[in-house]
């Protein structure tokens, strides 16, 4: 057996055992090293894929607790109960919770300089 094939299977052993460490793009080098120490752990949420199919999670949860709203009804109903209503009136909630934060912050936003503070002025420095 030659060098290269021992080095190749060693290799081989070694990819195939374990944790493998991620391959990252240099953005997400940098992004790693901007964060926060606790923070690094919670940075794949903020991936375009996880941003997009979000929403399934809520969405599941809703489906499950619907099927749950019908074995376990509400003791006194409310004359607009059915047997999932509350999963339908927070489902509906919580999406417009989540859909009204891009106009609201379009809405309330201020430009960086709003206050009127000069950027020259660094840090530490008492004016």
């Amino acid at each position: 057996m030659t060098d290269k094939q021992k080095s190749d299977q060693q290799n081989s052993r070694k990819q195939g055992s374990g944790k493998q460490n991620p391959v990252l793009s240099p953005l997400e080098i940098v992004e790693r090293a901007e964060a926060h120490p606790a923070a690094v752990p919670f940075l794949w949420l903020g991936s375009k894929k996880t941003q997009r199919n979000f929403i399934y999670i809520p969405l599941v949860g809703m489906i499950v607790f619907s099927i749950l709203g019908f074995f376990y009804p509400v003791s006194k109903p409310a004359p607009w109960d059915f047997g999932f209503s509350y999963t339908v009136i927070g489902f509906v909630g919580y999406s417009f919770v989540v859909l009204s934060a891009w106009p609201l912050f379009r809405l309330l936003s201020r430009p960086e300089n709003y206050y009127g503070e000069d950027d020259s002025v660094e840090e530490g420095e008492d004016a």
